[in-house]
């Protein structure tokens, strides 16, 4: 994020803002991308004190925007999108010094969020610019999976496991149904086409309790069309 707002200065120090469209006109833009999800201070403890922590989870982001023109230098714009969330974890081996124990592959938790992002963009030269704002977000679904197997070893180091056991579970009344955050983003148009990235900077715990804090922590990268009205 640092790295973005550096960036910001350098672009404004050195082309400074330049005009973009018209004042006064509008634009609808659909666009459809992927989401690079995760969550902040969350893990899983095992008893033998193995931890599983947090991975980034890939899945789909699509919606619309719609851009008020509100000066040839800056516009105005608010959309609903529909973005996958959570996290991935990482897998627990078994414990080759313990005599039996558990193993645990493909964890993960899956949010489905209804995005409404209301931004504020700053052109910098023609077709690029810089965006901020807020975002409330509405929990549409919520589901934690992982797939577990037992295992026993033997003296000669071999291991036997049982099973395989998947447990899914529908999570969302453990989970808030709103959330909180800053989109910071950036995107480039070139005849029409609307290139964008967003970092959405979680300000709220996803959990309806305080055992654990933590935040969504979301990148989008989207393509989009500019229709203009």
């Amino acid at each position: 994020m640092k790295r973005l707002f550096l960036l910001s200065l350098f672009v404004l120090s050195v082309f400074g803002i330049q005009a973009q469209s018209n004042w006064g006109t509008w634009s609808v833009v659909p666009h459809i991308g992927v989401s690079f999800a995760n969550l902040t201070g969350d893990a899983i403890y095992l008893d033998d004190n193995r931890v599983s922590y947090t991975q980034t989870r890939i899945g789909f982001s699509g919606g619309a925007d719609v851009y008020y023109q509100l000066t040839d230098k800056l516009a105005l714009s608010g959309g609903v999108a529909y973005t996958q969330a959570g996290c991935n974890f990482e897998d627990i081996p078994a414990d080759l010094k313990a005599k039996k124990g558990t193993v645990s592959h493909d964890t993960y938790l899956s949010f489905d969020y209804i995005d409404v992002p209301l931004l504020v963009h700053a052109y910098v030269s023609k077709g690029l610019a810089f965006s901020v704002g807020c975002q409330p977000s509405f929990l549409t679904k919520a589901i934690s999976h992982t797939e577990m197997q037992g295992y026993e070893t033997n003296e000669s180091g071999g291991i036997k496991y049982d099973k395989n056991e998947v447990y899914e579970n529908d999570v969302k009344g453990f989970i808030k149904k709103t959330a909180f955050s800053i989109p910071v983003g950036i995107s480039y148009e070139y005849e029409n086409v609307m290139l964008t990235a967003r970092y959405n900077i979680g300000l709220s715990n996803v959990y309806g309790h305080d055992l654990i804090d933590s935040k969504n922590k979301i990148i989008t990268v989207s393509v989009g069309y500019k229709f203009n009205l």
